[in-house]
């Protein structure tokens, strides 16, 4: 009996913490469909991979959505169905393995990081340097677009660790809920 309520009450949070997963979600999305690449490769190759590890999450999201609702036994709509077959600690293990890679892609995109912020200052500074009006109007367009791709970086950085650790920690109490009760 005791195990039912730890299970419930697990259930419950994860419930909750799929609907902020949801937000961030959105949020990433959002952030994604204004992204812009600037013309400069390093400072692009930073906003890249974190748009990369953005459309992961918003993936991985989704899929934790779906896996969860498959193993509590309702449809996308809250409505219990019976016929669902719920997903085996195997396929969750498998998940997690997906969910880890969305961490790796993170750490990839956050290590690019200076690179990109050093090179967006530095062109801002040359745009500023400039004589010529015509080469510094184009020049400084340019930096003020890097200036936009690095701060993309760091608010969807933001958004992307709290929600792969929150992928993260559900999978692992899903996880863990399954071995303890030995629902295999």
């Amino acid at each position: 009996m005791s195990l039912f309520i730890v299970a419930c009450a697990a259930n419950a949070q994860i419930g909750s913490d799929i609907q902020k997963s949801r937000e961030r979600a959105a949020e990433l999305q959002a952030l994604c469909n204004d992204y812009r690449p600037s013309g400069s490769p390093s400072v692009d190759a930073y906003g890249n991979a974190v748009k990369n590890a953005a459309v992961m999450a918003i993936a991985n999201s989704a899929q934790l959505e779906n896996m969860y609702q498959r193993q509590i036994g309702e449809t996308e709509d809250g409505v219990t169905d019976v016929t669902i077959t719920k997903p085996t600690l195997d396929e969750w293990i498998a998940f997690s393995a997906t969910v880890a890679a969305e961490a790796a892609s993170i750490k990839t995109a956050t290590d690019m990081l200076q690179i990109a912020a050093d090179e967006a200052k530095s062109m801002t500074e040359g745009a500023a340097k400039e004589k010529n009006p015509m080469k510094a109007a184009k020049a400084a367009k340019t930096a003020k677009m890097a200036t936009a791709v690095v701060t993309f970086g760091g608010n969807a950085t933001k958004i992307l660790l709290e929600e792969s650790a929150a992928q993260a920690k559900a999978v692992g109490t899903i996880i863990e809920t399954l071995k303890s009760g030995k629902n295999l």
